[in-house]
């Protein structure tokens, strides 16, 4: 399990899969074409809280088999509208 840094685009799509343990699904961009896939279990809640349409976000983590990025850190940043603007 090799953990590496993503910084990506939150693509405003979230999906709870599993209440207990609370499980999130986040869909995020590198670039235009490159989708990653994301779940989250260490404070989900508060990812979700932070969210914001386009936000970028820092994220640390590994890639399981399946290859979703699981994330064990995070920082939400200001979105990208709000940085061009």
């Amino acid at each position: 399990m090799r953990q590496q840094p993503l910084t990506v685009q939150y693509n405003n799509q979230f999906k709870i899969i599993s209440y207990d343990p609370l499980l999130v699904y986040v869909r995020g961009r590198l670039t235009e074409q490159q989708v990653v896939h994301c779940l989250v279990t260490r404070h989900a809640l508060t990812l979700l809280y932070q969210l914001q349409p386009n936000a970028r976000l820092a994220l640390y983590g590994h890639y399981n088999r399946r290859n979703q990025f699981i994330i064990t850190k995070f920082m939400v940043g200001r979105p990208v509208q709000t940085l061009a603007s």
